[in-house]
């Protein structure tokens, strides 16, 4: 890190220590029920996943849309009888067609999804890594905003931790243990590509 007392413009100066924000380059959902549990491996207090596994023929579906419109966040909810965190994870669809429509619907219906970020540090070292938002309860839809004339019909899709399902830990360190390339050729050869 260069000094702290560096001058940046003017009379502002860098803090001690400080890195700048991540951002979400590139966005993926599965369905949590096609999660295969006794075999997906945890790490670190269950903060890191050091294997994914999806059950036979279940897919990643990859979240189109501009970098803006992918967010992710959680906060920790402190109850009454425990502690835990709160997922909200928003994506765009840039095309709804009949594959998204039926996606979405599910959403609809009951089911819940995780999501896979890959991160992109603006930091010096400037390092791509991947995050996991609600492998251990999923997230429900909570807003599906479509709206033609806005955004260039682009559909906001935000989804959330059901209330009193609060996940252990926060976002959780997607790093396989063959290492970050591993990692991303575990992604590529597990999103769902539509048939020509």
């Amino acid at each position: 890190m260069p000094e702290c007392n560096n001058k940046l413009a003017g009379e502002f100066v860098q803090k001690c220590g400080h890195k700048p924000k991540q951002g979400v380059n590139r966005k993926w959902y599965g369905n949590v029920a096609d999660i295969d549990r006794v075999a997906t491996q945890l790490a670190n207090r269950g903060t890191k996943v050091t294997a994914l596994v999806l059950k036979a023929t279940a897919k990643i579906y990859a979240a189109g849309g501009n970098d803006n419109a992918h967010k992710i966040a959680h906060a920790l909810s402190v109850g009454d009888f425990s502690t835990g965190y709160v997922h909200t994870d928003s994506f765009s669809i840039t095309y709804r067609g009949v594959n998204e429509s039926e996606r979405i619907q599910e959403l609809v219906d009951g089911a819940k999804i995780f999501s896979i970020e890959e991160m992109v540090d603006t930091g010096e070292a400037g390092e791509t890594t991947y995050k996991i938002a609600g492998l251990e309860s999923g997230m429900k839809i909570i807003n599906d905003d479509y709206d033609s004339s806005a955004n260039s019909g682009v559909t906001q899709i935000v989804c959330a931790t059901k209330e009193g399902e609060e996940e252990a830990t926060g976002l959780k360190h997607f790093l396989l243990t063959a290492g970050l390339a591993a990692t991303t050729e575990w992604i590529e050869d597990n999103v769902y590509v539509p048939e020509p």
